[in-house]
């Protein structure tokens, strides 16, 4: 309805539009207003380069603008490894020195690249099994911060491969803290979330997320009686500040439970922004989407598993139809979904005869995958003897059909069965996951006491997770 859409727009601008967005790069300053040697300006332009041919989109929102000539610690989540460094050395307006590992340095040409970056070494006792000293580290970061410069730091200090916030180590608050101590006014502690579509994949998209900065003297102000010295040793200021830090990270940066919520909330947040685009049909901006699923993953667990299995009962109907989002929702507004159905039925129609090969060509192969799957083993045993007796026992089936085929007609019918036999068996696959979930839509939809149709439910499913959204 009229009223719905209005107030959809009303919470989705007061969840995730409201600032003034900074997108592609964080341009807060102008090129006279930047300041750095002709080699700064080359390295930003290196770094700028590369960053435009690794990733598709870069989408940078600041809803508060850094304030410019302060001394800066950026403080980043660590998903991606040297990339995550890359990606800001590529977007931030100065070149930070970058916080890293000594044992970097060990790496040929890589230690060069290091110093020509002037990135400062972390020296940690793990990696040298013995004592270390970090005094020259932290000398160096505070004559980095000093005169309004600026550093990068990955304050979890090791790179992650879940979607979520590692513990924060305090060594972000003892460079702030010794920093000013030794006499640096003004330091700004600025969140930077960095939210990957796909990490390993080249040319995918970015968003990174800048979170509110922290002004460290109003902090220190905030936390710490007037009379008091803070400074680097002193354990409950680090403390504090470390939990500040931890705070602003996780509000700017990927913070969900698993990968199952991480992908569902940002699937509900699509869901519900579609209907604010000019074209429905289109793709959700990645950056948006991302604002709102990181809006949604600081729900209270009770919202979040609501969203979470309202999405999920969605998508088991786009499943089931074998469709979008984006085309379910163009094609319920213009009252499509009819078509969509009938054409999914005459896919599966055209697919039945290589559905019928499939089966007979790889029925013994399916029964020991499927006998695998009844043993009483652990379900991590599961998934290592699985692959292996599917690879065996499709690759002996096959093996032999291609052989069969070559004795019977020769090494044409053979190469024609060795690309056919493959399309065979993901015709199978396809088929049946989808009859499967068409079935249970159906059964659904033919439950006693429910008048509606199946679009009926469908578009009743997809407001359920629109409001799950919005209610929240």
């Amino acid at each position: 309805t009229r009223a719905m859409a209005r107030a959809v727009r009303r919470r989705l601008w007061t969840l995730v539009l409201v600032g003034d967005c900074q997108c592609s790069r964080l341009g807060i300053m102008s090129e006279t207003e930047r300041r750095g040697s002709t080699k700064d300006r080359f390295i930003e332009k290196v770094f700028a380069f590369l960053t435009r041919s690794l990733y598709r989109e870069v989408d940078v929102y600041a809803p508060v603008p850094i304030p410019s000539g302060s001394p800066q610690l950026n403080v980043a989540n660590h998903f991606g490894g040297v990339s995550d460094a890359l990606l800001l050395l590529g977007v931030l307006p100065d070149r930070p020195g970058i916080v890293a590992r000594d044992v970097i340095w060990n790496v040929p040409v890589v230690g060069r690249l290091m110093n020509w970056i002037g990135a400062i070494p972390v020296h940690k006792p793990e990696d040298h099994n013995s004592p270390t000293s970090n005094d020259e580290m932290f000398a160096s970061c505070y004559g980095a911060l000093d005169d309004a410069g600026n550093i990068l730091i990955f304050p979890e200090g090791v790179t992650r491969n879940e979607p979520s916030i590692a513990t924060v180590k305090t060594g972000a608050a003892r460079i702030a803290i010794g920093a000013r101590a030794h006499g640096v006014a003004g330091i700004q502690i600025v969140p930077l979330g960095i939210h990957y579509e796909d990490k390993a994949a080249l040319r995918s998209r970015v968003f990174i997320n800048v979170g509110v900065p922290l002004d460290l003297d109003e902090l220190i102000a905030e936390q710490t009686p007037a009379a008091t010295e803070v400074a680097a040793s002193n354990r409950a200021a680090v403390d504090a500040l470390t939990d500040d830090i931890d705070v602003a990270l996780r509000r700017a940066a990927p913070d969900f439970k698993d990968w199952s919520e991480a992908g569902r909330l940002a699937t509900g947040a699509s869901i519900a922004l579609r209907g604010q685009l000019d074209d429905p049909a289109s793709e959700v901006p990645f950056g948006l989407r991302n604002r709102l699923a990181n809006t949604l993953a600081d729900l209270p667990d009770k919202q979040r598993a609501k969203i979470c299995a309202s999405v999920q009962d969605y998508q088991s109907d786009l499943d089931a139809i074998g469709t979008t989002d984006a085309v379910l929702h163009a094609h319920l507004r213009t009252g499509g979904f009819l078509r969509t159905l009938v054409w999914q039925l005459i896919i599966g129609i055209c697919l039945l005869p290589f559905v019928a090969v499939g089966i007979a060509v790889n029925v013994i192969p399916f029964l020991l995958v499927k006998a695998v799957g009844r043993l009483r083993v652990a379900p991590s045993m599961h998934s290592t003897i699985k692959p292996v007796v599917a690879a065996l026992a499709f690759g002996i089936t096959w093996g032999i059909v291609i052989w069969r085929a070559i004795a019977a007609f020769g090494w044409a019918a053979g190469g024609v069965a060795f690309i056919l036999l493959p399309v065979y068996l993901a015709a199978v696959v396809l088929f049946v996951e989808r009859f499967t979930l068409m079935l249970r839509a159906y059964r659904r939809w033919r439950a006693p006491g429910d008048p509606q149709t199946f679009s009926e439910q469908i578009a009743e499913r997809r407001t359920a997770v629109v409001e799950a959204v919005l209610g929240s």
